[in-house]
């Protein structure tokens, strides 16, 4: 009920033109970043994920589609294994900041930031020494064992560790809403730098190995964290005066929900992984890492408006919120169908194109998901609400029920149908499981984050004005 009343007496925008009505200033300049972060980002962030993409494509030609199913695994399990163990202090740091910020409060931010920071560091110590150890080694070798990962288990190791700063430092940024360097620091710089390194092989003939390529990954994630780093702390400089006080940044439901999103954004291919062979790997990643593209708008917007969300709801600014959060969906799940339109028509010529002979048997598990992908992105983003708004408790038994259920469905479903059952099971569990989230974030926040299409056009028309007003 307090989220129902909290709704009603929000302002909204009619209420601007109300004598008594709060400074819309604020909220407008909030609207203007989003705009701004939006802006940058429909060009970014693209640009981030074609390179990602790239570098896949490129792994594959340099090596056999056996040692790519490896590298494929490999890259999951690095990704994976670092948002698991970072205990969900990224996104604990981003909501907590973003509080500080709005409200003026640059002191607590930093205290927030720098805890985080510190925390993020020993974890990512600790979990390249245990993957790179014997037992974890071991670990790999026993939950893979069809395929050749355990081998690098020392590269895959340090490759992990670092992923965990990749992943908390872009962070900080974007608590101070500075979205351009979000974009560049949070990936952007460095797949562009390991995708020349890969070209560089690939036009000079080498024949590197499952471990060389990983070694080329791991030596510029290390090269391009170090500006990533320097950039994060001279936001700090302005504050620097006031010294540090250790706040405790852990937040379990917020590591539970980062887990949980951990594992099910990768637990179709790693399931592949545990059951397969090297060859359905490499035959199954290519088309993941393809429908990744059909998601992408929406991962552009959830690149933005994280930030904003803690601090709308901070304010009650529910109804503005609420408009904010489905027209940008709205966009989102036009831009979203478009893309699977395509890859369904067209997907068998472009894997055969992209990634060689024998991958175009894919397309069957790329038309699959790339249609989950357009009905996780009508329901918008929903997890981030619940994230931001400060029911990660909620949202994470939301993960730990649908969590096993979704294992135990892609498992029989592979039994049952192959990989193209896995990407089935995958597709209706992540959809089932974003419509719950929906409807609860409707009921514990007071606002709905489904698409709207009209919203949409009000949101684009807006966006299409200050570019012209700008140009």
């Amino acid at each position: 009920m307090a989220s129902r009343r909290s709704r009603r007496t929000a302002p909204g925008p009619l209420a601007e033109a109300e004598p008594t009505a709060p400074d819309p200033s604020p909220a407008r300049h909030e609207r203007g970043a989003v705009v701004r972060g939006l802006r940058f980002s429909t060009i970014a962030y693209p640009l981030n994920l074609g390179l990602l993409f790239a570098s896949q494509v490129l792994a594959a030609r340099l090596l056999t589609r056996s040692e790519f199913g490896t590298y494929s695994l490999a890259v999951s399990i690095f990704m994976t294994g670092a948002l698991v163990m970072q205990l969900g202090l990224p996104h604990s740091l981003l909501r907590r900041a973003s509080a500080a910020l709005q409200r003026g409060d640059a002191v607590e931010a930093r205290h927030e930031i720098i805890s985080a920071f510190f925390a993020a560091a020993v974890v990512a110590l600790l979990t390249g020494a245990f993957i790179a150890s014997p037992l974890g080694e071991d670990l790999l070798s026993s939950a893979f064992p069809e395929t050749a990962v355990a081998a690098v288990a020392v590269v895959l190791g340090v490759r992990t560790g670092l992923k965990v700063i990749e992943n908390t430092v872009p962070e900080i940024l974007r608590a101070f809403r500075e979205f351009i360097r979000v974009q560049v620091y949070d990936g952007l710089l460095t797949n562009l730098v390991f995708v020349a390194v890969l070209l560089g092989a690939l036009a000079a003939a080498a024949h590197p190995s499952v471990k060389d390529v990983l070694l080329m990954s791991t030596l510029v994630s290390a090269a391009t964290l170090v500006p990533a780093c320097l950039t994060a702390a001279m936001k700090l400089r302005e504050t620097k005066d006031a010294g540090f006080s250790f706040r405790n940044p852990l937040e379990p439901g917020m590591w539970v929900v980062t887990m949980g999103r951990a594992v099910l954004a990768q637990l179709d291919l790693l399931v592949v992984g545990a059951l397969g062979t090297s060859r359905e790997v490499a035959l199954y990643a290519a088309p993941f890492r393809l429908a990744l593209l059909v998601g992408l708008p929406l991962i552009v917007v959830n690149q933005v408006i994280p930030p904003v969300i803690a601090g709308w709801y901070a304010s009650g600014l529910l109804p503005r919120l609420e408009r904010m959060m489905r027209g940008t969906a709205g966009i989102a799940v036009i831009a979203a169908a478009t893309l699977a339109a395509i890859l369904a028509a067209f997907g068998r010529p472009i894997l055969t194109v992209l990634f060689g002979h024998g991958y175009g048997p894919g397309w069957t598990v790329l038309a699959i998901l790339a249609a989950g992908q357009v009905a996780q992105t009508w329901t918008g983003s929903c997890g981030f609400a619940l994230m931001m708004t400060g029911h990660q408790r909620v949202y994470a038994t939301i993960l730990v029920i649908s969590t096993p259920l979704t294992i135990g469905f892609d498992v029989a479903m592979y039994h049952a149908l192959g990989i193209e059952g896995v990407a089935l099971a995958t597709a209706v569990s992540l959809t089932v499981q974003n419509v719950v989230q929906m409807f609860v974030v409707r009921r514990v926040a007071g606002f709905s984050t489904l698409a709207d299409l009209r919203a949409a056009v009000g949101e684009g028309r807006q966006l299409l004005d200050r570019v012209a007003r700008r140009t």
